[in-house]
């Protein structure tokens, strides 16, 4: 007749606690846990090398196998214990009181190998046992969490009734005489299958806690999301391509007053019928999988034939487990009509300044011409050729802000573009009075992406050269060098320099000996493109302009004349 021996108990609950940490392991792949779950998983796992090490028992030596076993399966419990206010209290366990494992070793062994004595052996680990799993179940009945009441007391009814059996055998085996083995003591097998039941009940109490706390925490972002959603200004639909499932507030004000929500009606009977295609078109890229569709403007037809713009963002999500799309619109009306009004009130201000900057250089053009008339016609002896050459040159400065007023106007309102240096150097020296000065540049291929003004940036630092340069002024010369941050355009000359007072004023409007706009216009223009401009040169050794160009504004190209470090030289006419 077959009876249940040792081995078999032992067997039965390492194969149930394989079982065990196999049902949490894929439960841990495949779905949201929290903290503490995976500590949970390990104790199984621990325990169950300790119960295959008594299923070998007699297979290796019984100091390894008794010893081992009985301190993995304590280390299980203090696992189970640090799992569990992990859990509840998201604090670890204490590492002193994973260090109680060290003299319990010792003194096992010593308990073994000096004096033989189960029940000794048996109370050492069960000083480490008992307290763990009373402690676990006080920490689950303390906690805060009134939904999952019922789950928590079981979890702890499962770890306090295994205490509780643990302190009952070994108070017996203590207080009675005789065999106390495992095979000698009948309680043993009540032990064994209430221990069998309670890992079961505890694991899965475990598990059912991490499952409910999941979906509470889903509850709770669904109504989260859902307020954010009703109290959003912006309109908000979820539809699955065709038919809205849900409708906020707002976006049901707006299109169906009379409705309290516009699920069940076709996204598409709001919209004018150039946007529904371009809200179909972007469905249609969604379920072949292509990436998120832009931001598209569409306009929304009200029921009383009022047209209203809006900016519509559109992402693929599930809602109440079907596949569907959220769409969020931005109404735009009132800033699409600030920005027309806006447009047109500048197109008139370019109107009127462009006539009213042609009609005054016309009058200017005949000032002068008349100025030049009545100095030719003058007595020699008169100061009038004096204060007349004065007002002649005070209309060729008024003439040159008003051209400066055009040029100012302009920038910027053209898209930035790759220029090459050498070519706007090359135009700029062609248009200016060089005398004997020559220009040096120190390549051909150098790209700049900038405003199209670009040009008068150097068109501006070489007049500024040959006004102040003086006339010992013999070359002036343009490098480049590629820094750590950048690109750094280098124009200096050999002329008088700058003295130190005036540095720190000459890109201020109006600073000079003329109009006082060349360097002014030359560091907005750079700006367009995050291009700064600085002066350092040392006044008596010339003046050195230096321009920032940030990474990603400037290229090298290949395949033209001249290449890099070849210095060219441009003459004036």
């Amino acid at each position: 007749m077959w009876t249940l021996d040792i081995t078999t108990l032992f067997l039965t609950l390492f194969l149930i606690n394989v079982v065990l940490t196999l049902m949490l392991f894929m439960f841990w792949r495949s779905k949201k846990t929290h903290v503490g779950f995976r500590t949970w998983m390990l104790a199984l796992l621990v325990a169950s090398c300790g119960y295959f090490l008594y299923v070998l028992d007699g297979a290796v030596p019984v100091l390894f196998s008794s010893t081992v076993a009985n301190l993995l399966i304590a280390l299980s419990v203090m696992m189970r214990l640090d799992s569990t206010r992990r859990y509840f209290q998201s604090q670890r366990l204490s590492r002193f009181i994973y260090a109680a494992l060290i003299p319990a070793a010792l003194l096992l062994f010593y308990f073994i190998i000096i004096t033989d004595s189960i029940v000794i052996r048996g109370v050492i680990i069960g000083l480490l046992i008992v307290p763990s799993f009373l402690a676990a179940s006080l920490i689950a009945i303390q906690s805060r969490e009134p939904e999952t009441r019922s789950l928590r007391y079981s979890f702890a009814a499962a770890l306090m009734v295994t205490a509780i059996f643990w302190t009952a055998i070994t108070m017996i085996a203590a207080i009675t005489p005789g065999d106390h083995s495992i095979e000698g003591e009948p309680i043993n097998l009540i032990f064994f299958l209430v221990t069998i039941l309670m890992d079961v009940i505890s694991t899965s109490s475990f598990l059912m806690l991490n499952m409910a706390r999941t979906q509470g925490e889903l509850r709770e972002s669904e109504m989260r999301y859902r307020n954010l959603a009703d109290n959003l200004p912006d309109y908000v639909l979820v539809h699955t391509g065709e038919v809205i499932l849900y409708s906020n507030p707002a976006a049901t004000r707006l299109m169906d007053p009379s409705l309290d929500s516009l699920a069940g009606r076709s996204i598409y009977t709001f919209l004018t019928p150039e946007s529904a295609e371009i809200c179909r078109a972007a469905v249609v890229a969604y379920s072949k999988g292509e990436i998120p569709i832009p931001p598209n403007e569409i306009d929304i037809r009200l029921q009383d034939g009022t047209i209203r713009h809006c900016m519509i963002r559109t992402v693929k999500i599930e809602y109440k487990r079907i596949p569907a799309y959220l769409a969020v619109i931005t109404d735009i009306t009132e800033r699409k009509a600030a920005e027309d009004a806006l447009f047109r009130a500048n197109r008139k201000l370019t109107i009127l300044s462009s006539i009213t900057r042609h009609d005054i250089k016309n009058q200017l053009t005949a000032l002068s011409a008349y100025l030049g008339l009545s100095a030719e016609n003058t007595d020699s002896g008169s100061p009038a050729p004096e204060y007349i050459n004065k007002a002649i040159r005070i209309a060729e400065i008024m003439g040159h802000q008003i051209d400066f007023t055009k040029i100012y106007e302009e920038m910027g309102t053209t898209a930035p573009a790759w220029q090459n240096v050498s070519a706007s150097i090359r135009r700029a020296v062609d248009s200016l009075p060089m005398r004997d000065v020559k220009v040096e540049t120190d390549r051909s291929d150098l790209e700049i992406y900038a405003d199209p003004l670009f040009e008068k940036v150097f068109y501006n630092l070489i007049d500024n050269a040959l006004n102040y340069g003086g006339k010992g002024m013999t070359t002036i010369r343009i490098t480049s060098k590629v820094t750590v941050t950048g690109l750094v355009i280098t124009c200096e000359d050999d002329g008088v320099g700058i003295p130190y007072p005036d540095k720190s004023q000459l890109f201020d409007q109006g600073y000079g000996k003329h109009t006082g706009l060349g360097l002014f216009l030359s560091r907005d223009i750079l700006l367009i493109t995050g291009i700064t401009i600085t002066e350092t040169g040392e006044p008596g050794k010339g003046a050195r302009f230096e321009m920032a160009v940030p990474k990603g504004e400037y290229r090298i190209t290949s395949g033209l004349a001249g290449g890099n470090n070849q210095t060219r030289s441009f003459a004036g006419k």
